[in-house]
């Protein structure tokens, strides 16, 4: 697959079909994510793959917390659009029914947020999706659990002593493609 085709085709999915992602691709999809580019090579993720039925029901037991605790400000976003704060609240909340969800903390434990550590995570993240595009498998990234204040919680429960927790990457067969969104203008300018 070219490139520009990964970038321009992927999309944030959010159901996904009931089948499960072969061992060696998603090992190929992680060994991807971990060849991005991180500020003076410090490498600063550490990722957990979520794929066993009973650790995924405790995800999305946690995940289910964090829907509720997002309408709030989702009614604020979209005032005008119920379906938008409904279908974004149940993804949420089931995890699109996702067979795996990555979750993502940040490996240095003195610096937390620090700039540097929060590029080169994104960097890996969007390797692993453009990774998992190449394989024919969706993905969506997420942060509502760090924004609504579950990072600590995700934290203790998949990953003690792993540092802080970044975001939350579902994968799986995608079972609905959207369009992708209309891009906004005035984004960028050569000089």
């Amino acid at each position: 697959m070219e490139t520009r085709e990964a970038i321009f085709g992927r999309r944030s999915i959010r159901k996904y079909l009931p089948r499960p992602i072969d061992p060696q691709v998603l090992h190929d999809i992680m060994e991807g994510a971990l060849m991005a580019p991180s500020a003076v090579n410090t490498q600063p993720w550490y990722f957990v793959v979520v794929q066993s039925q009973d650790r995924m029901e405790r995800l999305k037991a946690i995940f289910s917390r964090v829907s509720a605790d997002t309408r709030a400000s989702l009614e604020q976003r979209f005032p005008r659009h119920p379906e938008v704060v409904n279908d974004t609240m149940g993804f949420i909340r089931t995890l699109g029914e996702a067979p795996v969800c990555v979750l993502v903390f940040a490996l240095k434990p003195d610096d937390g947020y620090a700039l540097e550590t929060v590029q080169s995570i994104s960097a890996a993240i969007q390797n692993l999706c453009l990774m998992a595009y190449d394989h024919g498998i969706g993905s969506c990234w997420m942060t509502a659990p760090l924004t609504t204040g579950y990072g600590p919680l995700l934290e203790k429960e998949f990953a003690p002593g792993a540092g802080r927790f970044m975001a939350a990457v579902t994968l799986g067969y995608p079972a609905v493609i959207p369009r992708a969104p209309r891009r906004k203008p005035g984004r960028y300018c050569i000089v």
